[in-house]
């Protein structure tokens, strides 16, 4: 492991996360017509994920172990303040590709329980130590935080709710890493108009074999549960968004629109495993 003085700023990967509407999260549950305590702070433990955080500085890298990396521990750091948090590792292959994984689990286990976040993905200098955070690296992710355009659909479609991710760090992926890291990177992310940003809904589909074994009841079972999974996350989405609040609503379309693309998928999934053990006709 190299050394690493206490108070020197390094050069990072860094992200900044937010949860969307926590104010009125809290304002309803300080009335007592919306979440308890317990809750909330449950919803909150979703950024800092304090289990995989141990187990990197354990054993090292939780994905991609064999990829490059400098310190076992990648030099990995979360800070949770709130409904916000910091995370930041070692420049290498091992430390982004762990980095985007933590943002990835953070949006998903989020969004699955009905919240939004956003964030921004980057690379500077940062000293970052327990509940200490400075450096221009952190402000730049805190900044753009607030302006992330990643999938917007119109001019005013600003402040979207994904983690986006700067494109120094993307060039890093595709030109200093290994294939694990890229399919892995590939896996967690989206891109589109040359901008890229954690994307949960594209995994939430159902994987099957196809073989002489295969149980077709057990599969249509299993789809038939995201499906219902799926439509349970929409109503969690919607029960805490402001519906007075215009800007609100049209961050709550963006995961209404890719959770129900992931609907279709279930639908078409429901007819291509019936059909599989139907005759084949052929047509003279």
């Amino acid at each position: 492991m190299t050394s690493r003085s206490y108070m020197n700023y390094e050069e990072k990967f860094i992200a900044f996360i937010d949860i969307l509407g926590f104010k009125n999260m809290v304002e309803k549950s300080e009335s007592g017509t919306g979440m308890q305590l317990s809750e909330l702070m449950s919803i909150l433990s979703s950024l800092s994920n304090e289990r995989t955080v141990d187990q990197i500085k354990r054993s090292g890298a939780c994905i991609c172990p064999t990829s490059q990396h400098i310190d076992k521990d990648l030099n990995f750091k979360v800070t949770q303040i709130s409904d916000c948090a910091i995370i930041s590792s070692e420049v290498s292959p091992a430390g982004i590709i762990n980095l985007v994984y933590h943002c990835w689990g953070a949006a998903m286990n989020l969004m699955m329980q009905g919240i939004m976040c956003r964030g921004y993905i980057t690379r500077g200098m940062i000293y970052h130590k327990n509940n200490q955070v400075i450096g221009s690296g952190y402000q730049k992710a805190y900044k753009n935080e607030s302006t992330v355009g990643a999938f917007s659909r119109h001019a005013d479609d600003l402040g979207t709710p994904f983690i986006e991710i700067d494109p120094i760090v993307c060039s890093f992926v595709r030109n200093e890493t290994d294939p694990c890291v890229i399919e892995l990177f590939d896996r967690f992310t989206k891109t589109q108009d040359s901008t890229t940003a954690i994307f949960p809904f594209q995994v939430l589909s159902h994987q099957f074999m196809i073989s002489k074994n295969l149980d077709i009841e057990k599969e249509l079972t299993s789809n038939n549960n995201i499906r219902n999974s799926l439509l349970s996350t929409k109503e969690k989405l919607c029960f805490h968004v402001d519906e007075q609040n215009s800007k609100a609503m049209l961050k709550l379309e963006h995961y209404l629109i890719a959770i129900d693309e992931q609907i279709k998928i279930c639908n078409k999934t429901d007819q291509f495993i019936k059909n599989i053990n139907k005759p084949l006709r052929f047509h003279q």
